[in-house]
């Protein structure tokens, strides 16, 4: 575990700031974690959409907005684009079957709660997170309708929440 949390928001308003030190500690930090999940978008690249995914949060670190959510959420998002638009760009074809998920998180948590709670939930986001698919995907990866698949994740949320 980290003795200090490292605070997303404050490098990325440094990096607007065009403070490259602090550019280069967000890229230590979050680049493991990062090239992992471009492993698993985009497994032929992922060193090539880790580098845009970086540029692009360089150039545009100004636009991150504090009341829209957290800063490391917005970094992912920035690179779930890139790897999206990458793989447009590639015209790669999403598989057939669905692809294996890890199994749920043992640390206990939201996530842990959600898996053990709304199975459906947690599938149509882990396929969502970790392989980029949209609903239409995981419907016919899971056999299951779309406005299902909206419904668990809704209920899921307000569980969640309360």
């Amino acid at each position: 575990m980290e003795a200090v949390p490292f605070n997303h928001a404050a490098a990325l308003a440094a990096c607007a700031r065009g403070d490259e030190a602090a550019f280069h500690r967000l890229f230590d930090h979050e680049a493991p974690r990062m090239l992992a999940l471009c492993q698993r978008l985009v497994p032929t690249d992922a060193e090539s959409v880790l580098h845009d995914a970086f540029a692009l949060i360089w150039r545009n670190a100004d636009q991150y907005d504090e009341t829209m959510g957290r800063a490391r959420a917005w970094i992912y998002c920035v690179l779930r684009h890139v790897a999206r638009h990458h793989r447009l760009r590639q015209n790669v074809v999403p598989p057939v079957l669905a692809p294996s998920l890890p199994g749920p998180p043992q640390t206990g948590g939201k996530l842990a709660a959600l898996a053990a709670n709304e199975p459906l939930a947690y599938q149509v986001i882990a396929h969502g997170y970790l392989d980029g698919a949209d609903y239409r995907r995981v419907s016919s990866w899971l056999s299951r309708r779309e406005s299902d698949l909206r419904d668990a994740i809704r209920d899921a949320f307000i569980e969640v929440s309360a």
